[in-house]
């Protein structure tokens, strides 16, 4: 029972068995989240932080199982771009931008997002998107602030 709640908070509910982009599905997940408690930021920030903590300790148990990095544990993405949704508002411009942003930093992994994939376990596999949640709160951060 322990090891399938697991699977499926580490597979985002079973989207990173899609085929095609499940890292791109999963963080629709991040989105439920963020439209639903982003009005209570302590509580948000609580989800953020046990995503993160669950995600690093259960993919490094079962990356010892499944090999390194393995396809279908996302929890990765959906746990780390709740941290640049946390400092959008409630528009669709926003959250369309930090979307894309977050996506392509997390595929194109600027340094040094990429030499933390190099680091075993849990924390390569987490690493590499926190990094990118940072970078794309730090550039969603200084948009929000031009545009307003």
């Amino acid at each position: 029972m322990l090891r399938t709640l697991k699977i499926i908070l580490l597979t985002g509910f079973g989207l990173g068995y899609i085929p095609v982009a499940p890292a791109t599905f999963a963080c629709m997940i991040s989105i439920a989240i963020w439209r639903f408690f982003s009005d209570f930021p302590l509580l948000y920030l609580l989800i953020f932080l046990n995503l993160f903590v669950w995600g690093l300790l259960f993919s490094d148990e079962f990356s010892k199982e499944w090999g390194k990095d393995p396809r279908c544990i996302v929890v990765d993405e959906y746990a780390c771009f709740l941290l640049p949704l946390y400092f959008i508002p409630k528009k669709i411009l926003f959250l369309a931008i930090a979307f894309l942003a977050f996506r392509i930093l997390d595929v194109l992994k600027p340094p040094p997002l990429r030499s933390f994939e190099k680091l075993s376990g849990g924390l390569g596999i987490m690493l590499d998107d926190l990094g990118a949640g940072i970078y794309t709160a730090i550039a969603v951060i200084i948009l929000v602030k031009i545009i307003k």
